[in-house]
């Protein structure tokens, strides 16, 4: 459990089990259920291309076991302030077959809200995209991580500078580790 988080009270969580609210599974089980069940039908619509359900799932899962093999682990914080792209929901669904926490910040977030995110988080990524328009998000990940004693990791969508590390390739390498891996990652789905 994460220091300061409160838990529900007991009653409201005995009440919401009983009524089929809350499942005692985590979200990545049951993303990797419906992933499963409409494997081939189609999930994202994207101004680029299709992607199934099945191929949200392979390229989550191999995101995942890449950024495991760059550090992060189960409970790690990463704020993610990336546009309205594919790219997003593979990071996203990514994080949740960690266990990692998603925090999630708007592209018009700058130093003063992401540096409070981090430092507040003790997050230990940041993604982003390189830059948008005349704003360059890969400074702005590096002034912060200078600032930060938790901030390891700057990822970015586009353009990765040496430093960082570029999403695409995360989402397109092979991970040395095997998808079982993921398993050992699985938290208590009250966590935090």
């Amino acid at each position: 459990m994460l220091e300061g988080v409160v838990r529900f009270p007991p009653q409201f969580a005995a009440r919401y089990r009983a009524k089929g609210y809350w499942e005692d599974r985590s979200l990545a089980d049951a993303f990797t259920e419906v992933f499963a069940r409409y494997a081939d039908r189609v999930a994202i619509i994207d101004r680029q291309e299709v992607v199934t359900y099945g191929q949200l799932n392979e390229r989550s899962e191999r995101l995942a076991l890449n950024l495991l093999d760059e550090g992060l682990k189960p409970l790690d914080c990463v704020v993610m302030q990336l546009p309205n792209v594919v790219e997003f929901v593979y990071l996203y669904f990514a994080l949740q077959k960690i266990g990692c926490i998603p925090i999630m910040a708007l592209p018009s977030h700058r130093q003063r809200e992401i540096s409070q995110f981090v430092e507040l988080s003790g997050a230990a990524a940041c993604a982003a995209s390189d830059r948008a328009k005349d704003f360059d998000y890969r400074e702005l990940i590096e002034r912060i991580r200078a600032a930060s004693a938790t901030l390891r990791l700057g990822i970015v969508l586009g353009e990765a500078p040496e430093g960082f590390l570029s999403l695409t390739e995360l989402i397109g390498r092979r991970s040395r580790r095997s998808p079982d891996e993921l398993k050992k990652t699985a938290i208590d789905p009250e966590d935090p």
